[in-house]
């Protein structure tokens, strides 16, 4: 039998010792107990480092946007008390001349017969190379995009011109319109990738303000109605509900998105319905659609980026205005869900968490036609 157990035991340590991704246990006190070549290479650990903690303790964390991280915060020490961490990009920094290293970091507490924390497995994956292509694909989408932005820009308002200054019935409108319609479209998708790159590195703060909910969506529709088949939708409201602490643009991004979506994806007469409610301290904003619907195999990629449907045929846009509106919602503090079934249509719902210092209830009618 002990036999046996060795052979097992030399067959786990020589898997773990192959290992290319960095593997450490450590025990409830937060000493190592087991560390692989992987992440001896990953770390600069030498032969004189004994213990291993001791040339960790030489390496500086960052998170990803190069902040110092205390090492109470750290994902093993938040593991050791119990969390779960799951691929958390860290900056690694240690003595020279060893280089500064992004790292991947899972970590996942191992509890004993009594409940507590026992072990601690982490993995360190080394993601320098990866991060630095995402810095230069970041830097190229933002050069492109003030490189393009500037002469579609006086491209579209000269066809803007043009456009108001043709009379009635002109044979050559229909040619202007679809210049001044391919324009506004990568107008659009500019400011998708704008607003992408923005998002990812963090470069945006939200200006929160107090939002009544059923003013602001009766007057985003209002807004929409030169662009959208407003006359389509419907709108609802439960009798009363809380003011939301949100940034009014970033919403109004989010929620014309969906709106958007409901519309284009759902052919007339079909209305499309948005109900706003709440529960559980988040006020819920639905849009229900009677449109194409989504295969159930792509509902998990739909808030991907670039992610485009092939349900309905189309390839309109980047595939961005989805995992947008889910960026923003997530920076709310809030979650965005979808339902759907092929050929019977959708259902998207934002929640969104309800300030308790700034909200309060208002009142609001039973449903309001759009």
């Amino acid at each position: 039998m002990d036999e046996k157990l060795d052979t097992e035991l030399r067959r786990t340590d020589t898997v773990m010792a192959a290992m290319a991704d960095g593997l450490v246990l450590y025990a409830a006190d937060g000493k190592i107990l087991y560390i692989n070549p992987a992440a001896e290479r990953l770390f600069a650990l030498t032969s004189a480092d004994a213990p291993a903690e001791e040339g960790l303790r030489n390496v500086s964390v960052f998170n990803a946007n190069a902040k110092p991280i205390p090492p109470e915060q750290q994902p093993v020490a938040r593991a050791l008390g119990g969390e779960a961490i799951s691929h958390e990009v860290l900056i690694l920094d240690g003595p020279p001349p060893h280089p500064r290293r992004s790292v991947s970091v899972s970590a996942i507490p191992i509890r004993g017969a009594d409940g507590n924390v026992d072990r601690v497995v982490a993995t360190f994956v080394d993601v320098t190379r990866l991060q630095q292509m995402q810095v230069q694909r970041d830097d190229l989408l933002r050069v492109v995009s003030h490189d393009l932005r500037t002469p579609l820009s006086a491209l579209l308002l000269q066809a803007q011109m043009l456009q108001r200054s043709l009379p009635p019935g002109d044979r050559n409108a229909k040619r202007v319109n679809t210049i001044v319609a391919n324009g506004q479209r990568l107008a659009a998708m500019i400011r998708d990738l704008v607003e992408m790159v923005r998002l990812e590195s963090g470069q945006f703060q939200l200006a929160r303000k107090p939002i009544d909910v059923q003013t602001f969506i009766t007057e985003l529709v209002e807004r929409l109605a030169g662009t959208l088949p407003t006359e389509r939708l419907r709108l609802s409201f439960e009798s009363r509900l809380p003011s939301l602490l949100a940034d009014p643009d970033r919403l109004e991004s989010v929620l014309a998105n969906l709106l958007s979506n409901a519309l284009k994806y759902s052919d007339a007469p079909a209305e499309v319905f948005m109900h706003s409610s709440c529960a559980a301290g988040c006020v819920g904003i639905t849009v229900t659609d009677h449109g194409v619907g989504i295969p159930r195999q792509e509902l998990p990629h739909l808030f991907e980026r670039f992610y485009r449907t092939e349900a309905n045929g189309r390839h309109e846009g980047l595939g961005l205005g989805l995992y947008i509106a889910a960026l923003l919602v997530r920076a709310h503090g809030g979650r965005i869900e979808v339902e759907s079934e092929l050929g019977k249509g959708s259902v998207f719902r934002v929640h969104l968490p309800v300030d308790t210092e700034v909200a309060a209830p208002v009142p609001g009618s039973v449903s309001a036609p759009g």
